[in-house]
């Protein structure tokens, strides 16, 4: 009970202070910090009524022509609680604990064509049973790379920008490319990006190795088991009417993947492609994709296909919005057939379908309605029900990490179970965030034989981001 009661002073100490000092109309925080820009303090007279208590370092005049520094930050305290964790398998116990992180950075611009941006991070986890990555990182580099506009045309902001070094990179909706906000340590990339927009069209094109993360001070490092690397186009229209569209490639090297059937080197390659818009009360996010490559001395054929669909209306003075997720994600029906048919996640978010994130998309059949009810503009509630299913029984059950729970391949019963989740999400200032909820998750006789039990997850967190 102490780190909560030391959460709950801290949230009422930072929840006042936000509130004393949120200009109106100031920009919100961004989840990729360096997409940030700050260039609009630049005239200290101008929007005055607007000003921040941050400002200050926002925007740091060096003199030349567009040469600035800006600096910032996050503080976020993170209270986990399971009942049973892992579902209990194998063996596993209750664990509670506190994640606590601080993210600080330093974005220097050096002219319109050069920049350099620095972000450090510390992650703790306190009072976890196991507290290892990416739970817990001292003290390392979280970000730190090198922008240069490459000369290709005459003005800087439409030239196409090479990015070399570590940084974080989140594409489309996050299905397949995530900074993994949850649990603790945000997943990072060492390697180098090229992007720009052709008109209205937005490309990405990237090499890079994910950060293997260590628990010390500056240990971290390029991951050599694995690599990943590809393409990614947005599209502002499609076929689909008031749609924009993603189109894709995706490689990714694993020297030491695992799966039901064994461990070995994977070469996996995604093609796919997003819909994605609105229109009037309704929006919709649909999404596609194929897999092809090896697997050790095997071929590997997977896919997956998830839709997220949502109506809004009102419920009195409040807003609400009514949705329906469903997902599939292959699975290998036949361990003997020489072809590996699961399906790979590669980088997506943990906490996919709730902020527990036990389950993840390999081998899955998800149906997961929804219900989210704004009474204002700042606080958000949802509920929603997971109803959860193998696409195959041929293969196990997977973890969000993607790890096969031991005694579930070629177990009778396609029926994983359901998760009902509650969600409150409270956007105090412009500083400050908070978030708490609750998981209850039912476990279907496939994972009770295998040793798993009923769990239930519930969290508390607070942020404040400057």
């Amino acid at each position: 009970m102490a780190p909560l009661r030391a959460l709950a002073l801290a949230l009422l100490a930072v929840s006042g202070a936000a509130l004393a000092q949120a200009p109106a109309g100031a920009p919100a925080y961004k989840a990729l910090r360096y997409e940030e820009d700050y260039r609009y303090l630049q005239d200290p007279g101008a929007d005055a009524t607007r000003r921040d208590a941050w400002d200050p370092v926002k925007y740091i005049g060096l003199g030349a022509p567009n040469a600035y520094l800006s600096l910032g930050g996050e503080i976020r305290e993170r209270f986990e609680n399971y009942s049973a964790a892992n579902f209990g398998t194998p063996g596993r116990e209750a664990d509670g604990y506190l994640l606590h992180r601080i993210l600080l950075h330093a974005d220097l611009h050096a002219g319109e064509r050069l920049r350099a941006f620095v972000q450090l991070g510390n992650q703790l986890a306190p009072g976890k049973d196991v507290a290892v990555p990416p739970y817990e990182d001292r003290l390392d580099l979280q970000q730190a790379f090198i922008d240069a506009r490459l000369p290709l045309s005459g003005t800087a902001s439409a030239d196409p920008n090479l990015r070399i070094g570590r940084q974080e990179m989140a594409f489309g909706s996050q299905r397949l490319v995530s900074v993994r906000d949850a649990p603790n340590v945000r997943r990072a990339f060492d390697g180098v990006r090229l992007g720009g927009n052709a008109n209205d069209i937005r490309i990405d094109a990237f090499a890079t190795r994910p950060v293997l993360l260590q628990a010390g001070n500056f240990d971290d490092h390029a991951n050599h088991a694995q690599g990943f690397w590809g393409v990614y186009t947005t599209f502002p229209r499609s076929i689909v009417p008031a749609s924009g569209l993603d189109l894709y490639y995706l490689g990714f090297d694993n020297s030491r993947a695992l799966y039901s059937i064994g461990a070995g080197a994977e070469r996996r390659h995604s093609v796919g492609g997003r819909i994605f818009g609105s229109h009037g009360r309704w929006d919709w996010d649909w999404e596609a994709l194929a897999q092809f490559g090896s697997f050790g001395r095997q071929d590997l054929r997977a896919w997956g296909v998830s839709t997220d669909t949502g109506y809004a209306f009102a419920v009195a003075a409040w807003q609400a919005r009514a949705g329906l997720k469903a997902t599939v994600g292959s699975g290998d029906k036949d361990p003997g057939d020489g072809r590996l048919g699961t399906y790979g996640g590669l980088f997506p978010k943990l906490a996919y379908f709730n902020q527990a994130g036990l389950l993840g998309t390999a081998n899955v059949m998800d149906l997961q309605p929804s219900l989210t009810l704004r009474p204002t503009a700042t606080l958000r509630l949802t509920v929603s029900w997971d109803f959860i299913w193998r696409q195959t029984t041929g293969d196990a059950v997977y973890t969000a990490t993607s790890v096969p729970i031991a005694g579930t391949a070629g177990r009778p019963g396609r029926y994983t179970g359901s998760q009902l989740a509650f969600d409150v999400f409270w956007q105090v200032g412009r500083h400050v965030a908070v978030n708490a909820g609750l998981v209850h998750v039912e476990v279907a006789p496939v994972l009770r034989t295998a040793g798993g039990r009923n769990t239930n997850f519930t969290y508390l967190a607070a942020a404040y981001t400057f």
